[in-house]
């Protein structure tokens, strides 16, 4: 890419990242040729080495455990639609898996769904250890109350459905993660 922008590796770098350069200003001009040439080569930055970096991955955890379940469809649904409006991007997790992949580093926090509604000891545990690191964490249930996890009730929705229910998990949410 270097080449097809005629620059430095180093200045690639300092321009996709979205860091200065250092020292030096790189001009507007040479950052329009390291950005028109990344969009004719297709570049994607890598997620993983740029969570890495920056120690948060900007990808939070829907944790559903039946996509069959109408509400736990919405919510995946509709945290695909809000999650990015707050910067973030979902990763919808089906059944246990959102286990390891919390415990993993994976997303910066998580929403559970309702189903179940009471917590088996297993998710109990993890969400303990998710709050010893500092991840955010929302889960919908009318019986938990767990210090650092923020609690909402499944409410039944009403005729516009569970949208503002949604709504207000994502925005709680996003305000935990930048806190």
């Amino acid at each position: 890419m270097a080449e097809a922008a005629g620059v430095s590796l180093t200045t690639v770098s300092y321009v996709l990242s979205g860091r200065g350069g250092g020292t030096t200003r790189i001009s507007q001009p040479t950052q329009d040729r390291v950005h028109a040439a990344a969009r004719e080569l297709g570049y994607v930055p890598n997620r993983a080495a740029r969570g890495m970096r920056r120690g948060r991955t900007d990808l939070v955890a829907v944790a559903v455990t039946d996509l069959e379940d109408d509400w736990d469809r919405e919510l995946a649904s509709a945290a695909a639609g809000i999650l990015p409006r707050y910067g973030y991007q979902p990763v919808v997790l089906v059944g246990d898996s959102w286990r390891p992949f919390m415990l993993s580093g994976g997303a910066d926090g998580v929403i559970l769904g309702s189903v179940p509604a009471d917590r088996s000891p297993a998710d109990l545990e993890t969400m303990a250890e998710l709050v010893t690191r500092g991840v955010a964490q929302l889960v919908f249930s009318n019986t938990l109350d767990i210090d650092g996890v923020d609690v909402l009730p499944p409410e039944t929705p009403g005729p516009d459905g569970a949208g503002p229910l949604f709504e207000l998990a994502v925005a709680t949410l996003a305000g935990r993660l930048r806190a």
